[in-house]
């Protein structure tokens, strides 16, 4: 079986998720390991997760590719009690290198935002903030949807994107358009100018940012995070698989849990 360095791989992982895309304060790139490791196997997952370390090597893997950084915030010890020491302690004894694709992902075109604008249907599909370089397509997405009400977007969308449940903040209107930003939202929903008869998908909005959303016009659906970017992934695999040549294995994990094992649905609506 051909086999790549690391080092020989991170330009190739860079032509589907250009590193220069990612946000001054991320941690992507090679997080733990060595430049000059042997990857005859691959595989990627949502989260570094002692469970998807062990679950890569057990499919002979020398690399785990994940969305989120292993220790994004300053460690002041590597005490294998805690969550992110117990990934490390995995890594090192499987011998498997881990590669974060953050907010570069977030930005790319395939990535996503881009992807998850595809698979929910949207038309004529654009990025709720232009990215940095034209190597990407930008943060977040809005585009066109047939007119319903939000609870039957919202619905529509949650199958697509294959989720066990969503929060819907109903504004009460029906929509006309989608705004979505995979993971964190935060306050992006203010670069839509007009606001209403839109309908706003992201995952980890406050109550009170949701409630001034709903103010402001929108309805909102909120995800879960790890549902909401887990499905970009897949093809992320499949993509990867072409460029490199090697075997691609995604890890349908999401905080270590296999899917269907973790979440429940939960619906609510309020009136503006």
């Amino acid at each position: 079986m051909s086999a790549l360095k690391v080092r020989e791989l991170i330009p190739l992982i860079d032509d589907l998720a250009p590193f220069e895309l990612a946000e001054s304060w991320d941690r992507c790139g090679l997080r733990l390991g060595r430049y000059d490791a042997l990857v005859a196997r691959i595989a990627v997952a949502l989260d570094p997760s002692a469970e998807a370390v062990r679950e890569a090597a057990r499919r002979g893997c020398e690399l785990l590719i994940t969305h989120h950084p292993l220790l994004f915030a300053p460690q002041e010890d590597m005490i294998c009690d805690r969550c992110d020491p117990k990934t490390v302690e995995a890594a090192f004894q499987s011998g498997v290198c881990l590669i974060a694709c953050h907010t570069n992902f977030d930005s790319a075109r395939g990535g996503v935002n881009e992807k998850l604008a595809q698979l929910a249907g949207l038309g004529d599909a654009r990025p709720l903030e232009p990215p940095a370089t034209e190597r990407g397509f930008g943060m977040g997405a809005v585009g066109s949807v047939r007119s319903a009400p939000a609870g039957e977007i919202a619905c529509e969308i949650a199958r697509k994107w294959d989720l066990s449940g969503y929060r819907l903040y109903d504004g009460g209107s029906a929509v006309d358009r989608v705004a979505l930003c995979g993971g964190s939202g935060g306050e992006l929903w203010k670069n839509l100018g007009r606001t209403g008869s839109v309908l706003y998908a992201t995952a980890d909005l406050r109550y009170h940012e949701c409630l001034e959303a709903v103010d402001a016009g929108l309805s909102v659906m909120l995800c879960d995070h790890g549902e909401m970017e887990n499905p970009p992934l897949s093809y992320f695999s499949k993509a990867l698989a072409q460029k490199t040549g090697l075997p691609v294995y995604f890890l349908d994990l999401i905080g270590g849990k296999r899917r269907r094992e973790r979440w429940c649905s939960v619906e609510r609506h309020v009136s503006a």
